[in-house]
């Protein structure tokens, strides 16, 4: 083992990427069979990373063994991780995930008014720190699919009023993105982040990275966006690879080895969202 902690808050992988100018990648979990390669991934490029997961899925493969493994694996690979719980709107299933062991949780209030959001957020953060987790919330909603006009941009004024009463760890923020496209790419707003970034001094988070250009993510990172969420993209090869791999399996074929292959695919897109966010040559 190595002489620092591996089983992370958010707090202390941003904290260090914004010295080095650079971002965090997290990645999300679709099931527990692709943990182990995702936390391989980083820990052959010996970066830190954030391994995030819906509240459907974490009910799906159980909040606490998800900790365990992911916990486990790190110690392993004596690698820095940190799991977190996406997009959370109720605070029953952000306690589930602290009483399961995740080192960081996410309170979607993006839906509420400002003033509720706020309210809730405070719980939440409240919730968070009792248990020695990070938190991060939402303002402004990131679309989701279909792309939405005229876009509901984050208010940066807004903005800078809910990090003060709140006191989270790290803010999502609208700025052109939807979650789930793959298709093609968002015209996101470069002039609405930079507002933000002036307005507020705590990291800032990108949902739905997916549907971003890989050229523009330098400058996202540049204008505060130090943790790049990326869940799409890593779904989408895991199916295309399972299409082809399991369309010409035989019945007797080793699950364990076609699902291997798929994993494989996984990591491909992991490692290049990686390298792109944290500026390796």
């Amino acid at each position: 083992m190595g002489d620092f902690a591996v089983y992370e808050t958010m707090i202390p992988l941003l904290d260090e990427a914004r010295r080095g100018k650079n971002g965090v990648g997290a990645f999300n979990i679709h099931a527990l069979e692709v943990v182990p390669v995702m936390i391989q991934a980083a820990a052959e490029l010996k970066t830190p990373v954030i391994l995030q997961v819906s509240v459907s899925t974490a009910k799906y493969i159980g909040f606490g063994l998800l900790a365990s493994v992911v916990r486990e694996i790190a110690e392993q690979k004596e690698i820095k991780v940190a799991l977190h719980l996406d997009h959370s709107r109720e605070l029953e299933d952000i306690q589930a995930a602290l009483d399961g062991g995740f080192s960081s949780v996410m309170i979607d209030g993006s839906q509420l008014s400002l003033e509720e959001n706020i309210r809730v957020t405070c719980r939440a953060v409240d919730m968070a720190r009792a248990a020695g987790a990070s938190i991060e919330a939402e303002l402004g909603i990131v679309g989701r699919g279909k792309v939405v006009t005229p876009y509901p941009y984050t208010d940066p004024e807004e903005a800078r009023i809910f990090v003060e009463k709140t006191g989270v760890d790290a803010l999502a923020i609208a700025i052109g993105t939807h979650h789930g496209q793959y298709k093609d790419k968002t015209a996101i707003s470069l002039d609405a982040l930079e507002r933000i970034h002036r307005a507020v001094d705590i990291p800032l988070v990108l949902h739905g990275g997916t549907g971003v250009r890989e050229e523009e993510l330098g400058r996202l990172i540049d204008l505060g966006m130090y943790k790049l969420n990326f869940g799409t993209e890593l779904n989408v090869a895991w199916v295309r690879a399972a299409q082809e791999v399991f369309g010409s399996a035989e019945l007797d074929d080793s699950l364990r080895d076609l699902m291997i292959r798929c994993n494989l695919a996984m990591k491909g897109v992991i490692q290049n969202k990686i390298r792109l966010v944290s500026r390796l040559s």
